[in-house]
């Protein structure tokens, strides 16, 4: 069953633009320092938890979960064999 979401989640990950990656980073930097993450584009946010990349962290914000900080390490090895 993973294997068969990840196959999922890695055929998906061409349809996100590079402002969806910036912002999954700006959460994850959020998260990671335990503080309130920015005001994200609400159609921004549809396509991330679309994704299941971020979740409601319950303060009215978003938290990054595991399958977005996967996501970003994916397109950070994209983004280094393009170079």
């Amino acid at each position: 069953m993973a294997l068969i979401t990840e196959i999922r989640v890695r055929a998906t990950n061409p349809n996100l633009t590079p402002e969806d990656f910036d912002w999954l980073r700006k959460t994850q930097a959020a998260t990671d320092a335990k503080r309130d993450p920015p005001a994200v584009p609400i159609e921004i946010v549809g396509k991330l938890r679309t994704f299941g990349f971020v979740t409601p962290n319950g303060l009215g914000g978003l938290a990054i979960t595991d399958r977005g900080r996967g996501a970003l390490l994916e397109q950070d090895m994209r983004d280094a064999e393009d170079r």
